[in-house]
């Protein structure tokens, strides 16, 4: 050992800037890949509780027509008992057919909360005995 060198020990020992770089590097990568698929399964989650309330909205309705053998045509109809309230998240909405028959349509709009604006949930029914339609879009 010459002078003034120091044995290398343990106060010596770390990580080298290289070292810190090629960690930081790999976990921006970790995270440019995970972040979008974590808002994408917020997105569907979001999504699924669309598709419940209207699943109950469209139950009302059937019984509705059931009752007085056409659709309803606005929330709050006499005998028809559906909550259409708005969500945090969606605005829910009813288009009737033409004279309460035909085709019974209803929607949830997304609002402007956790990236939901744009997103539209719409729930059709031809009659009262038939399933449901469903279909999503703007995810």
């Amino acid at each position: 050992m010459c002078r003034g060198e120091r044995p290398r020990g343990r106060e010596d020992q770390g990580f080298t800037l290289i070292e810190l770089v090629v960690v930081v590097i790999i976990i921006a990568v970790l995270a440019a890949i995970a972040i979008p698929l974590y808002s994408g399964y917020i997105k569907n989650v979001r999504t699924s509780e669309a598709i419940a309330r209207l699943g109950s909205i469209m139950t009302a309705s059937k019984s509705y027509y059931q009752r007085f053998n056409q659709w309803p045509s606005v929330p709050g109809q006499e005998g028809y008992h559906a909550d259409f309230s708005d969500s945090q998240r969606f605005r829910y909405s009813i288009a009737g057919g033409a004279g309460g028959q035909g085709t019974l349509t209803l929607r949830a709009d997304g609002l402007d909360v956790d990236d939901m604006l744009g997103v539209t949930v719409t729930m059709i029914c031809e009659n009262a005995h038939a399933g449901s339609d469903v279909s999503v879009t703007g995810i």
